[in-house]
């Protein structure tokens, strides 16, 4: 094929639609480019951490005090270190701001022990509380636990009848676990459900009682059903 005439065969590499990909002043002005643009963001970002920074955060949402950036004669400390130090300064600032302001939100949240019955150590945290408007079933949750290697079989758990102050009462047969019975291995946990149906005619008020597994006498767990008034 003639190569003065351009084709396939010319062994040019402009005639390629990917050509461009080599030329390296069109590489080195995009690099450029994008070399500016991550400058330019990156100068925004500092900024409005710095603006941040200097307005305050405070918590409640109140105006904190206000923090003056130095000028750049001033800010160099007795060691001399200038530049980068104010900035983190600033960004501490704001992290410790941030806290402050979350700080509140952390303590309202309510913190409740776990329900929990560990067989093999025989002891017990927490305890189960339920609320109802009856009717309805109420359902809460506790954790068994084999804390030891042995294999401590299929526990079976019973809960007797619960008691109000005014010797109001809730009988037994209201009271179901799901599963009725809980295999526990070694080194194992389970969750079981407590459920409690009421119709119509309970009582409103609160009624106690106690979780027991059956072939561990020396560990129970306190049961708290609240009943309100139920719907009309």
């Amino acid at each position: 094929m003639d190569a003065a005439g351009g084709g396939v065969g010319s062994g040019s590499s402009n005639d390629l639609p990917w050509a461009s990909v080599f030329d390296s002043a069109a590489n080195l002005r995009a690099l450029s480019a994008i070399q500016a643009e991550g400058f330019r963001a990156a100068s925004e970002l500092v900024d409005r951490f710095v603006r941040m920074a200097s307005t305050g955060i405070g918590a409640n949402g109140r105006q904190a005090q206000a923090v003056t950036v130095p000028a750049a004669e001033d800010r160099a400390d007795l060691f001399g270190a200038t530049g980068l130090e104010p900035f983190v300064a600033s960004w501490w600032l704001l992290v410790d701001q941030f806290l402050n302001l979350s700080s509140p939100l952390r303590e309202q949240r309510p913190s409740g022990e776990e329900a929990t019955m560990d067989l093999a150590a025989a002891t017990a945290s927490g305890g189960v509380r339920l609320e109802l408007a009856p009717p309805g079933v109420a359902t809460a949750e506790m954790c068994l636990r084999n804390s030891q290697y042995v294999d401590l079989g299929n526990i079976r758990l019973r809960c007797g009848g619960l008691l109000a102050h005014d010797g109001a009462q809730i009988g037994a047969d209201r009271v179901r676990f799901e599963p009725e019975i809980v295999p526990m291995p070694g080194r194992s946990s389970r969750g079981v459900m407590v459920q409690i149906e009421l119709g119509c005619g309970a009582v409103p008020g609160t009624y106690r009682g106690m979780v027991l597994a059956d072939g561990h006498p020396d560990v129970w767990l306190p049961v708290v059903l609240v009943v309100q008034v139920g719907v009309p």
